[in-house]
């Protein structure tokens, strides 16, 4: 049987439980609104019981750890759902950025509406090309205004997308700094952790805090974590280390001179102040990933649509406006497209231009000082044994000298072709199925070879009576400013088979197309967000309504403990002091 100091001590060890229970209760109550915090609860054994017979006797409780209500499963599902949720908010951001500029809805602002304006103005001038008078030269000068409003449509709107871009780049950039230095904080923590819980404790409130620290981290970019047994936790991106325990290793933002400069990722081992490996491919979700993603295949892919649509208005106008006349005609003209190295086939890389050669063969029509014409010379061109230089020696033998006859062909700086003939002489281009005029861009209307460089040819530019409106020069003959008009009703782009107009339409669809399918994810991912969101806070969250009951319980608790205490105090008072005094 217990002794009553035995019986003393059991009183003693429920008071000291019921105060544990209070103090962990008045924990969970004062961070109810702390975030990423995790209600916490006490386990309460038994005290090793007194075994004597008859027994065996207890010997009250004892608090044996205080634990963190989580459920890890969960955590990590919410986790990979919110990075998902993050990445489709930012391509969000992304999208809603291109559609502002690519809006048709107000009339007058659009490039679709500079497109038409543009056909139009070749419209407007055809009816009078290729007359001198008054009204033809505004119809000229509207038509260069046109020209340019279409042209600075294009530029704006590809240097809207690569705004939207370069500022993924930054984003980028500060994500990458983010994401360093939140390794660094669960290093830290990871080594707190296992060194707390190395004498059996549990380190719940720091626990929390590094599980906040990778929810952060996971909204950025996809990872994976493994705990060891120690408590320290790795976390891998893509299956490389960003922290291993407690040694934190880095991300590193790197120029990619082959993708314009923007940025590649790269992992760079602890103490090596240096960028090591390439793990851009490695990143699959969050916000860095959406940057990656947008900048990378959504807006590019823009952009590259763009640069169609900007390559054919080059190519299809000018290999009309190449073959006509204007109220002038040209006694030497210069390429505005030029190959890398002219001793090259044109069939071969540094001897290719921007827009393809044909076999075939091309006219120079040369006309007297009375505006007779006086040749046709015909130039053959084979893309599989020409080179710019063979052309050149062409044009220059065309004419049976060589050495200096009414027509001579040089190489200009840039890879560039010049032409030109006698004093007193001067010529046109009258026919081409080579196609070679328009890749060289040889009396093209516009120059350039994309949406980025589109311009208008300085040639038309500085005198609009160059503009080319007629195929012979005679009165009355509009045919190339009639088929230049012509061009916003023909399917230029044979691929798709669509106009001008129509291709643009495709264009801005697909990007409203793609932002209504992104705000679509963002909807159902914040939704599957909300429900985890819930499910977790419903294991780890702090309830006040349980709290209190908590509360009263421990409090109950330490109250009949205490009066435990009370009755064996009395009992030892009788023992102490009512004994030994028989005969009193």
């Amino acid at each position: 049987m217990p002794n009553i100091f035995g019986i003393f001590q059991t009183g003693v060890s429920g008071l000291m439980v019921s105060q544990a229970g209070i103090d962990v209760t008045g924990h969970n109550i004062a961070n109810v609104n702390t975030e990423g915090y995790s209600r916490q609860r006490l386990s309460i054994e038994t005290e090793i019981p007194l075994l004597i017979h008859p027994g065996p006797f207890g010997r009250g409780a004892k608090v044996s750890s205080v634990l963190r209500t989580y459920d890890d499963v969960l955590a990590k599902n919410l986790r990979d759902s919110t990075s998902n949720l993050r990445y489709y908010e930012s391509l969000q951001q992304s999208l809603e950025s291109v559609e502002t500029y690519f809006n048709e809805l107000e009339a007058g602002s659009g490039l679709g509406d500079a497109l038409k304006e543009y056909f139009n103005a070749w419209s407007d001038l055809s009816n009078t090309a290729p007359d001198k008078s008054d009204e033809a030269t505004v119809k000229r000068v509207t038509l260069i205004e046109k020209s340019e409003t279409l042209i600075q449509k294009i530029h704006d709107g590809y240097q809207s997308i690569e705004e939207v871009r370069n500022r993924s780049d930054e984003n980028i950039k500060e994500y990458v700094k983010e994401i360093n230095d939140l390794a660094e904080n669960i290093a830290y923590y990871n080594f707190q952790i296992a060194k707390t819980e190395t004498g059996g404790d549990h380190a719940n409130d720091m626990r929390d805090k590094r599980e906040l620290l990778l929810n952060k981290m996971s909204e950025l970019v996809n990872i994976k974590t493994f705990e060891r047994e120690d408590g320290q936790m790795s976390v891998f991106i893509g299956g490389i280390a960003i922290v291993d325990g407690s040694t934190a290793n880095s991300l590193y933002a790197v120029e990619n001179d082959e993708n314009d400069g923007h940025y590649d990722i790269y992992w760079g081992a602890h103490l090596i102040d240096k960028a090591q490996v390439n793990i851009t491919d490695k990143i699959s979700s969050g916000r860095m990933y959406a940057e990656l993603k947008a900048r990378d295949d959504v807006l590019k892919g823009y952009q590259n649509t763009l640069d169609e649509f900007a390559k054919n208005l080059i190519l299809k106008t000018n290999q009309i406006h190449s073959l006509g006349q204007g109220l002038k005609r040209f006694s030497q003209i210069t390429s505005t497209n030029g190959v890398e190295n002219p001793s090259y086939k044109f069939s071969e890389d540094p001897g290719k231009l921007q827009y393809d050669i044909n076999k075939g063969v091309f006219r120079i029509t040369v006309y007297n000082s009375d505006g007779l014409k006086t040749d046709d010379f015909d130039i053959e061109v084979d893309p599989s044994k020409d080179s710019l230089n063979s052309i050149i020696e062409k044009i220059s033998q065309a004419d049976g000298n060589a050495g200096g006859g009414i027509i001579q062909a040089y190489l200009s700086e840039g890879g560039k072709l010049k032409i030109q003939v006698k004093d007193g002489y001067t010529f046109s281009f009258s026919e081409d199925n080579s196609n070679i005029l328009a890749a060289l861009g040889m009396y093209g209307y516009f120059k350039g070879t994309d949406a980025k460089t589109i311009e208008l040819n300085d040639i038309v530019k500085n005198d609009n009576s160059f503009i080319a409106t007629s195929k012979t020069g005679e009165p009355g003959d509009n045919q190339i400013a009639l088929a230049i008009s012509n061009l916003k009703f023909n399917e230029v782009f044979d691929e798709k088979g669509v106009t001008f107009d129509q291709f643009y339409t495709t264009f801005v669809s697909q990007i409203a197309s793609d932002k209504k399918q992104v705000d679509t994810f963002v909807d159902a991912k914040k939704e599957a967000v909300n429900q985890l969101t819930l499910k977790l806070d419903e294991v780890k969250g702090v309830s006040l309504d349980e709290e209190f009951t908590n509360l009263i319980k421990f409090q109950k608790a330490y109250e009949a403990n205490a009066r435990f205490i009370t009755a064996v105090d009395e009992m030892l008072d009788r023992l102490i002091n009512g004994t030994g005094t028989v005969g009193r």
